[in-house]
């Protein structure tokens, strides 16, 4: 009996303990089953850190704090980068935790930009600034352009049928104060806290498409098939289009919020009439002034003096280390090598002959040479070319064009005007845009002869023996002479002027060089009032033609097809590459465009850029982007900040 209650009882402990072991190891395992998802979350989360950026310099910048300079991430964000759906990836931190944060930097522009209106005006110092002081919808990745990184938008998800895109914006962003005085009763609508939200990029779309915002025909051209937009909620926005296009996605990456309580209303206060809210918009009067949410403020603009920008403390996103950008408006490119020398500027590219006397031909001990400054380089994403007037007299003949691209000395002029910094192009895209650049085709050599017959051919003879072709048009005698447009501020490209004029010269062609600072050159291109013009554009990474290309857009005021270039094949590509997902697909497209515009030559294809920069090795992190702004001061920062 006791045997047996014993045997009965050792029974129970022996079961017990085996419930136990077992509830111990279930535990355990599951214990060890949270710990692996956890440690994958960790691998994945830092995984796509690295994707994103974080970590891409040595690991300094992934290990930065969060707030303030470096920058912070809602809990909503970091659970949307999860989603497989978002398109939107993180752009890493900005800065280094080494950072520091103060003082002021000093930089320049070479001329005065038209306006701040970042949608009624065009030009490439405008768009810089808007870099600064504002924020975009999507943007490139730093580190690969071909990735989408987020910025005002943290989510992009696309429909299956790629017709919806649906975004996600952050919730802890806020309008600048404006530069306005404060003291001015007419401005207390202006005054107070302004959350950017959706509705400000419903307004921004709504500007874009009201025609009567003439700057903004360009961008307006690439949303030929927009069905609707609608906000979603606050921070929920939606664009549908009527068909699926590739360039749909490229274009996102210049959608921006407006603030529409300051651009619906006139100086007094009042909302403009619907009617002619868009006439208004497009010469507001805040126009010479900027208002942005990005992570610098627009304080104050002084014309052929200095822009001021002030850091935005409340930017969620960082890379904002400096209390003040000093712009200085340098109209004399002598001045920029100068006061780099003298410490008066921090950091500044130096144009080709700068770099001559400065480097090439400077003494030893110069600053250039011997470590006072840091010196670095990038190519960007430009390609620069004369551009025909079509619709001038002398220009509509694709054998007129062809001769006036062998007359041009190209080589000379890259290796001795422009010392070397850059590379013949060919074709319209950069020579970095490889493989939609086309490199089979050879640059256009110079050869007068060849130009004169080509001349010849087209029924451009000296008929009155006074030394300048001419030719019978529309019964009149049309002299072979012309007006070259000139970017005045720059030293080279007027000597580039002259130097083809004396060329020309020799074939019968009179040309006049005709210099113009960079504002009226601008308005002059606008207004289709010139013969020919030396100019450049920058294209993005990855490629499309339309706004500077279809027949459509040549007679679009303000447009970009400015040379007035008309051809149904072109077309035919242009809208076949738009509607090409296919990256190998994308690459023949461009290529055989490459070489349909080579054989038209609506301009004569010059170089793409390297840039020389130095810098003050008080300047710390210095790197270069590889989209616009190529010189973008987010990463950089003083290592005596109160110098």
């Amino acid at each position: 009996m006791t045997q047996g209650l014993l045997k009965s009882i050792a029974s129970v402990l022996l079961l017990v303990a085996l419930i136990g072991v077992v509830v111990v190891n279930v535990w355990q395992s599951d214990r060890t089953e949270r710990n692996q998802i956890a440690l994958l979350d960790r691998v994945t989360a830092i995984e796509k850190t690295l994707e994103n950026g974080g970590g891409a310099r040595g690991g300094a910048a992934s290990q930065a704090p969060a707030g303030g300079i470096f920058g912070d991430e809602p809990a909503y964000m970091t659970e949307a980068f999860r989603d497989p759906a978002n398109m939107l990836v993180r752009d890493g931190a900005w800065l280094p935790s080494v950072a520091k944060a103060g003082g002021t930097l000093n930089i320049k522009f070479g001329s005065d930009p038209k306006g701040f209106n970042f949608l009624a005006e065009n030009g490439a110092d405008v768009q810089e600034i808007q870099k600064y002081v504002g924020m975009f919808l999507i943007k490139y990745h730093r580190e690969d352009p071909g990735k989408k990184a987020a910025d005002f938008a943290y989510s992009l998800v696309v429909s299956d049928d790629k017709k919806t895109f649906t975004f996600k914006l952050r919730q802890d962003v806020w309008w600048h104060a404006p530069a306005i005085d404060n003291t001015d009763p007419r401005f207390a609508g202006l005054q107070g806290d302004h959350k950017v939200t959706a509705h400000d990029v419903k307004f921004m779309m709504d500007m874009l498409m009201n025609t009567q915002v003439s700057g903004a025909a360009p961008g307006r051209s690439y949303f030929e098939s927009l069905e609707s937009y609608r906000v979603i909620d606050d921070h929920s926005f939606e664009i549908k289009w009527t068909e699926a296009k590739y360039t749909h996605l490229m274009i996102m990456h210049d959608l921006f919020p407006l603030p529409e309580f300051l651009y619906a209303f006139d100086e007094d206060g009042n909302r403009y009439d619907d009617s002619i809210l868009g006439q208004r918009f497009q010469d507001h009067w805040y126009n010479p002034r900027a208002l942005g949410c990005g992570p610098y403020r627009f304080v104050e603009f002084e014309p052929g003096v200095k822009i001021v920008l002030e850091r935005d403390p409340r930017y969620p996103i960082g890379g904002n280390a400096f209390d003040k950008i000093l712009i200085r408006i340098l109209k004399d490119q002598n001045a920029w090598a100068r006061l780099l020398r003298t410490g008066e500027l921090d950091l500044s590219q130096l144009q080709p002959g700068q770099y001559r006397s400065e480097v090439l031909e400077g003494p030893p001990d110069s600053p250039y040479k011997d470590g006072t400054l840091q010196e670095g380089e990038f190519w960007t994403h430009s390609y620069f070319y004369i551009g025909w007037n079509s619709d001038k007299p002398w220009f509509g003949d694709k054998r007129v064009r062809w001769a006036m691209s062998h007359a041009y000395n190209a080589d000379l002029l890259l290796d001795e005007v422009f010392l070397g910094l850059g590379a013949r192009c060919t074709g319209p895209m950069a020579t970095i845009n490889a493989p939609y650049y086309d490199t089979s085709l050879p640059p256009i050599p110079f050869d007068l002869v060849r130009a004169s017959e080509l001349l010849e051919e087209a029924g451009w003879h000296d008929s009155n023996g006074n030394g300048t072709r001419d030719k019978m048009i529309d019964g009149a005698l049309v002299e072979f002479e012309f007006d070259l447009t000139v970017y005045g501020s720059s030293d080279e490209y007027k000597t580039l002027g002259n130097i083809y004029k004396e060329d020309l010269a020799k074939i019968g062609v009179t040309m006049n060089v005709r210099p113009m600072e960079w504002s009226n050159l601008l308005k002059r291109v606008d207004d289709r009032e010139f013969d020919a013009v030396t100019l450049a554009w920058v294209s993005s990474p990855d490629v499309d033609f339309y706004q500077i290309w279809h027949s459509t857009q040549a007679d679009i005021p303000k447009g970009s097809n400015r040379v007035g270039f008309r051809n149904p094949k072109a077309d035919e590509i242009i809208e076949a590459l738009q509607r090409e997902f296919d990256y190998d697909e994308r690459v023949k497209l461009a290529n055989q465009f490459h070489r349909l515009v080579y054989d038209e030559q609506p301009y004569t294809f010059f170089y793409t850029r390297q840039r020389k920069v130095y810098w003050q090795r008080d300047l710390e992190n210095v790197q270069f982007s590889k989209t616009r702004p190529y010189m973008n001061p987010r990463p950089w920062f003083l290592a005596r900040p109160d110098r």
